[in-house]
């Protein structure tokens, strides 16, 4: 279904249908043109034939053709619409050359359709009068046919091939920007060849902004580097500082405090660059969730009436990246020890095709008014 409803199929569904409808229409006129030139030509050449068999007077120059005559209705014969053209134009005819019509009808006859007019008589009684005349079949022109599949043909044909070159161009764009993996430098490419101006802009305007955003991605990995660099190295001394510190139990405390607080502002850096550099990592990786779960609590030294983990010995999950996923059980777990109450429990199970990963713990919560804030970036 997404095929048919694709640019090409709906360019070439209005490239076609609009001319089909003008062969149509032009087609028809012409056909029922033709139908009313005939029914007058009939009209002229039966008057002569129609007004003698009626008894009317009148002087026939050859001999006319054969004329039905009969004083009842016709049996098993169906009316002839006389709103057609066609009739109509023999109607007006007929009467036009003295030949009164009341009524059309048309039956089966040895060899052919019959057309049966009832038409009045000089005495007053009208009379049916039969016709057996294969000009008076409708009839459509071998050669009009032939000209409306021809012309038919020609538009599928061209419209064909001016849609495809149209929508061409765009696939090959769509699939330019398809193949661009985030991270990688786009490779210098010729414009789309028989693009249209307003595709070609487009393509432009792409290979532009690729190149704006490569550069600014060297740029934000300079300012990480730099970022990095500048913020541990005073982290490092003041470790290293608070290390050189008498071992005296008065300043042990402080001394403690400071470690711990050095240890915490580097997590917090390692915390925000790891968020950065998130859209560099390619999720093209297998994990197992279970192992990663147990890891990141082994890390954090609670003991286990503080910290528990409910997990199957192995849960493999494809398409993600372990250091994001290890990252991320970090956070939910210091904000759970930092916002929440112990104990905190991390649960790991497989639902279908899915892995849920649940951290819980035993405090208030998030009221209901504040949550919507938890989904804003």
């Amino acid at each position: 279904m997404k095929r048919f409803d694709s640019l090409f199929a709906r360019l070439l569904l209005l490239q076609l249908l609009v001319p089909m409808v003008v062969l149509l229409l032009f087609g028809g006129f012409v056909y029922i043109e033709r139908n009313v030139a005939v029914a007058r030509l009939v009209a002229e050449r039966w008057a002569p034939s129609l007004r003698q068999a009626a008894g009317w007077p009148g002087v026939i120059a050859e001999t006319p053709p054969q004329v039905l005559r009969s004083e009842q209705r016709p049996e098993r014969a169906l009316p002839s619409p006389r709103v057609s053209p066609r009739m109509a134009a023999l109607d007006d005819e007929l009467r036009h050359l003295g030949v009164p019509l009341r009524e059309a009808l048309i039956a089966r006859g040895d060899e052919r359709p019959v057309l049966w007019l009832h038409v009045n008589t000089p005495q007053g009684a009208p009379v049916w009068l039969g016709l057996s005349d294969p000009a008076l079949l409708p009839n459509v022109p071998r050669r009009l046919l032939v000209a409306l599949l021809f012309g038919l043909s020609l538009v599928v044909g061209v419209s064909w091939g001016f849609t495809r070159r149209l929508t061409r161009p765009l696939e090959q764009l769509r699939q330019r920007m398809q193949s661009h993996r985030p991270g990688e430098s786009a490779p210098a490419q010729a414009p789309i060849a028989k693009a249209s101006p307003e595709v070609a802009a487009i393509d432009a305007a792409y290979r532009d902004l690729l190149q704006r955003l490569q550069r600014h991605e060297r740029e934000r990995g300079l300012l990480l580097a730099g970022v990095s660099h500048d913020l541990r190295s005073p982290l490092a001394r003041i470790r290293m500082a608070a290390g050189l510190l008498p071992d005296d139990p008065a300043i042990a405390t402080r001394r403690d405090a400071i470690v711990r607080n050095t240890q915490v502002a580097d997590r917090l850096i390692e915390s925000f660059l790891d968020h950065v550099r998130a859209g560099e990592m390619a999720l093209d990786q297998d994990a197992d969730l279970a192992a990663l779960a147990r890891s990141v609590a082994d890390a954090t030294a609670r003991p286990e009436s503080e910290l528990r983990v409910d997990a199957p010995a192995a849960l493999r999950v494809r398409h993600t990246h372990p250091l994001l996923v290890e990252r991320l059980l970090g956070n939910l777990l210091d904000n759970a020890f930092k916002h929440g109450q112990p104990p905190v429990r991390v649960s790991v199970q497989a639902e279908g095709a899915q892995a849920v990963l649940v951290v819980s713990d035993a405090g208030v919560g998030v009221p209901e008014d504040q949550r919507a804030v938890l989904l804003q970036a």
